[in-house]
């Protein structure tokens, strides 16, 4: 039930990811709700599941994104792989560290998708470009801790 709980909760982020979070935006960014549910379900559940809620997260960006269709699914794919590695020698037990692997992935993420536009020939000022992606990432971890305590009220908790 709880998987089910999870995945209705993605699909609800997305949603308003790509409708309401328009109304939202700083300095035109807005966070990423999807790369944050990608990273709770590979704190919260088994590989196995957390690669599948990933791919979920990753396709349903994909299908509301301009870029390349496939990327985020591969990247949301990858963040899980690696948290769950990172998860058998370094402990995640309090908010602050979820936030900060949340801004670290979030940065990381975003300059891959930054350097996969350069041979499209969407490239923009690197001052500019840093900016934004760091403006991002920090939206992304600010907004995070309100999407804990969603899924805390639905009855989702990280493990102790």
């Amino acid at each position: 039930m709880k998987k089910l709980y999870f995945f209705l909760a993605t699909l609800s982020l997305g949603v308003l990811q790509v409708s309401l979070l328009d109304y939202f935006k700083i300095f035109n960014v807005k966070p990423d709700l999807l790369l944050i549910s990608a990273v709770i379900a590979s704190l919260i559940f088994k590989f196995p599941w957390a690669i599948l809620l990933s791919i979920f997260a990753g396709l349903f960006k994909d299908a509301f994104s301009i870029g390349a269709f496939g990327i985020n699914t591969l990247l949301f794919s990858l963040w899980c792989f690696l948290i769950a590695r990172l998860t058998r020698k370094l402990s995640l037990e309090d908010d602050l560290m979820r936030i900060a692997l949340i801004f670290l992935i979030a940065l990381i993420h975003h300059i891959i998708m930054g350097l996969l536009f350069l041979p499209l020939g969407k490239s923009i000022a690197l001052g500019i470009f840093m900016r934004i992606i760091i403006i991002e990432s920090i939206y992304t971890a600010a907004v995070s801790p309100l999407i804990f305590k969603m899924l805390k009220l639905i009855h989702i908790e990280f493990e102790s």
